[in-house]
């Protein structure tokens, strides 16, 4: 279930980018939130009990554990936990720095990482 729940918003996300919506604080959201449901995914396929975390770049090490090429995602993994509240608490980044570019720079963090998660799980990616 999470590799589809993962993969439908990373769909939603990529289909508002091309579009040239502007809601750029919610697709790198669903750009986080689809990491993190696929690098669970990956570790739950390789034994791993679940576990509350929200932290991409800490599932990346965990991932690391089983498979050592996941560290050079790391840099990847820090762009997208940038995005685990943003805009949605006092305090975090502001809603207003959250732009094109940066929504650009998620989706690609986001769509590699799901991409190695398809390919050690042998999942096909979906079409975007």
């Amino acid at each position: 279930m999470a590799p589809l729940c993962a993969e439908e918003d990373l769909g939603v996300a990529t289909r508002e980018f091309e579009r040239g919506s502007t809601a750029y604080h919610t697709m790198c959201f669903l750009c986080q939130a689809a990491t993190e449901k696929s690098l669970k995914a990956y570790l739950i396929a390789q034994g791993w009990t679940l576990e509350r975390t929200h932290d991409v770049v800490a599932l990346l090490e965990l991932c690391a554990t089983h498979n050592p090429s996941w560290r050079d995602l790391v840099d990847a993994g820090a762009v997208l936990n940038e995005y685990i509240v943003s805009g949605r608490y006092p305090g975090d980044l502001a809603f207003e720095e959250i732009g094109r570019p940066e929504a650009e720079e998620a989706l690609q963090a986001a769509c590699r990482i799901s991409q190695r998660v398809a390919s050690l799980l042998t999942i096909s990616p979906p079409d975007r």
